[in-house]
């Protein structure tokens, strides 16, 4: 009787086990559909040009490898961390440098050809999720120049690459677009000037489930 008790009771203790995981995986899943359908995701979306998107898989751990997600108990809070992450996005400077093809003095009179590269790099510390306060974007570019009479131009452009560096709260840049433009600071065609579109994926959490915003900025630069 004693060892019918016991393995009535492992069974039972078997079934139960498996009933909470289901449960618990069917309330994760409920919570995941309720969040990512909910019309305020949408009212947002169109209001601040942003695209809402679950995040797993690599993206997920890339974001957890920039810092750790901020979690929110309540919608309400984390429809206000957006329109504040938002509205710093848009106060972010441009890139106060302006990138010139330098003059070499001992090159007067010679005619040369030439690559290189360079990094255009600024302080811009609200583009690390509000807590991001030494973070900066960065635009490598690999150039062509020709020097003559102790001017130098650009003759091309072969590579844009943006990016972050520094500290960032759980959140990533991913370039769309990089277009170039040349201008004359001494002699035309010697400086040149950078209008690069992408977004932050800014992650987060409610209720467990993670979630990620697409904010969209244009960075300039020259």
């Amino acid at each position: 009787m004693r060892n019918f008790v016991q393995k009535s009771s492992k069974v039972f203790l078997f079934l139960f086990s498996i009933v909470f995981i289901f449960s618990s995986f069917q309330q994760i899943v409920s919570a995941e559909a309720s969040i990512t359908s909910k019309s305020e995701l949408e009212e947002m979306s169109q209001k601040y040009d942003i695209e809402f998107v679950s995040l797993e898989g690599s993206e997920l751990e890339k974001l957890k490898q920039a810092g750790e997600l901020k979690t929110f108990k309540s919608f309400d809070e984390y429809a206000e961390y957006i329109k504040d992450m938002t509205n710093e996005v848009q106060k972010n400077p441009s890139s106060p440098e302006t990138f010139s093809v330098q003059t070499n003095d001992a090159a007067q009179g010679i005619s040369t050809m030439a690559q290189n590269s360079h990094i255009i790099n600024w302080y811009a510390p609200m583009s690390g999720g509000l807590s991001g306060v030494l973070t900066w974007k960065n635009v490598s570019i690999v150039y062509n120049y020709t020097t003559s009479g102790g001017f130098s131009t650009f003759t091309g452009i072969s590579s844009i690459k943006s990016y972050l560096t520094g500290v960032q709260a759980a959140v990533s840049w991913e370039q769309l677009s990089a277009v170039k433009s040349y201008s004359k600071q001494y002699k035309p065609q010697d400086t040149a000037n950078f209008t690069i579109k992408g977004y932050y994926l800014v992650g987060a959490e409610i209720y467990g489930v993670p979630i990620g915003a697409k904010i969209n900025d244009t960075w300039n630069t020259s």
